[in-house]
């Protein structure tokens, strides 16, 4: 069995891919809706993406996870629920929690200081359900404990929510096997 410093660095380090992979399936979501005219050509090649697309999916690898999202939410405005977007922005919270937080081997949580101000404080408290604390710091901390199952699962449930709810539903819409993209 894992020390829990290990464990909370093994998981951070999972849900981080995770997150990527979602950003990927998005990506790909926002190329093919906006080239409706290459989906034929994307489905029918499933040992190899066409190199246009893969041009395309290569510029998308350089964008931050928010610039994707934003363009995604915009792309598909009308087909996306509030509640779908509000999980696909914790994963995108989460994603930069893990990224920008303080890791030390000696302890069994990290460490998240949202960068921004308090609006944006306020926004991450919002986006990851987060409750104020009677004697917490000023500027925030937001405390990671990867280790606690309850917390790492309930990531894990969003984002099957939105591979096998959300972005199935969007693929059929645009008349690709969400297999293709995953």
């Amino acid at each position: 069995m894992l020390d829990r410093p290990k464990e909370t660095l093994i998981r951070a380090g999972e849900l981080f891919m995770y997150t990527v992979w979602i950003q990927c399936q998005m990506s790909d979501l926002v190329i093919l809706r906006n080239n409706p005219d290459k989906i034929k050509a994307f489905i029918s090649t499933p040992e190899r993406v066409p190199n246009e697309l893969h041009l395309k999916r290569a510029a998308y690898w350089e964008k931050l996870f928010k610039n994707v999202m934003g363009e995604f939410f915009d792309l598909f405005e009308d087909d996306i629920t509030k509640d779908e977007k509000k999980l696909i922005e914790y994963i995108h919270a989460t994603r930069n929690a893990i990224a920008h937080s303080h890791v030390s081997l000696g302890r069994d949580y990290h460490l998240y200081r949202p960068a921004g101000g308090k609006k944006k404080e306020e926004e991450i408290k919002r986006v990851m359900n987060l409750q104020s604390i009677k004697d917490k710091s000023d500027p925030m901390m937001v405390l990671l404990p990867w280790y606690d199952d309850e917390k790492y699962l309930y990531f894990f449930k969003v984002m099957k929510f939105i591979d096998e709810i959300t972005f199935e539903r969007l693929s059929s819409l645009i008349g690709v096997p969400h297999s293709r993209i995953r």
